[in-house]
């Protein structure tokens, strides 16, 4: 491991890990997906994506989130294009398709009762789709039947969604002490209902840097057969004062949960997600990653594609969102 050889490392777990390396190649073969979205440029000594941006994220209300919840204070919405009115979206989609981009994320921040308020945007999201080709995925906050059979009939690719397997954490940190992971489970049975692709996301160590409920939320999603699932870890940093004190569970917490999932969806595609901290953790994470049988990493760590080659994988780079290991185009 040249690239990795000043990086500390637990051996006796990555050798527990290769349990969830054998699941992938039973259920995969050694295709890993490596992802670099549009949303930024990222370049490390052995990853780069040089092409333009074929994935662009949207938000339907720029930078404003009335939940803000601590996890994130609308922060995680500030990279992405505003598009606050159906119009916008509209016109935004036709310069993005005129630039030769091939997919949008769909996003934006909550209101009071986690719902992202995306009812007015269905007829503009349903262009983007029907008549601009996009694809089209939407990151939805809690989901109810109407809103569910609205966006299959505009024709949406995938949606993606955030469970929570916590009471205390949907109190605390998500400012919704009137919801409980019920309301999470009822959202993912209306999408499946409806028909839709879904690629949930778990954020570990959403309880101010603690893990609790990762694996319970893992649980739930395993209910409904979901289409691919999104592991990602709290970003400190993106959230309130109280909350930047704190810091995010450690690499190898992570790859306790990242095995749990693994062994529980095995043949679902499970990737990791975009939204991880930097430095020497981040490098351990993705390699812990790797070994516990991840279908895909997006902006893998300086070092790691190196090593799935040198372990025998064989690595596919897409300039796309990681949710969309679930086309076969991918």
């Amino acid at each position: 491991m040249p690239l990795l050889e000043n990086v500390e490392l637990d051996h006796s777990l990555l050798e527990h890990l290769l349990e969830g390396f054998r699941i992938r190649e039973e259920n995969f073969g050694k295709r890993v997906h490596f992802y670099s979205p549009g949303f930024k440029h990222y370049q490390v000594e052995d990853f780069y994506v040089e092409t333009i941006p074929k994935f662009v994220d949207v938000s339907i209300t720029g930078r404003n989130c009335e939940l803000m919840c601590d996890h994130c204070a609308s922060k995680i919405l500030w990279h992405m294009i505003p598009t606050t009115t159906p119009e916008e979206l509209k016109r935004v989609g036709e310069d993005l398709k005129a630039r030769g981009v091939e997919g949008i994320l769909i996003s934006g921040g909550s209101n009071k009762d986690g719902v992202v308020e995306l009812y007015p945007f269905l007829k503009a999201i349903e262009y983007l789709k029907k008549e601009l080709k996009l694809l089209v995925t939407c990151h939805v906050g809690l989901v109810d039947k109407a809103l569910a059979e609205g966006l299959k009939e505009a024709g949406v690719d995938a949606v993606l969604i955030d469970i929570i397997g916590d009471n205390q954490t949907i109190a605390e940190v998500y400012k919704l002490p009137h919801k409980s992971t019920k309301d999470y489970e009822d959202s993912l049975r209306f999408l499946k209902e409806s028909g839709h692709r879904i690629v949930p996301h778990v954020i570990i160590g959403l309880h101010y840097g603690k893990i609790l409920g990762e694996q319970r939320a893992i649980d739930i999603i395993s209910q409904f057969d979901p289409d691919g699932l999104v592991l990602v870890v709290v970003m400190p940093y993106y959230g309130k004062a109280r909350f930047q004190l704190l810091p995010p569970p450690k690499a190898e917490e992570c790859a306790e949960v990242i095995l749990y999932a693994r062994k529980k969806l095995y043949k679902t595609p499970v990737v990791i997600g975009c939204a991880r901290p930097a430095g020497q953790e981040r490098t351990k994470l993705d390699l812990y990653a790797l070994y516990a049988g991840v279908n895909g990493i997006t902006f893998p760590a300086e070092g790691i594609l190196t090593e799935a080659k040198r372990i025998g994988l064989e690595p596919v780079v897409s300039p796309s969102c990681c949710s969309t290991v679930i086309f076969p185009i991918n």
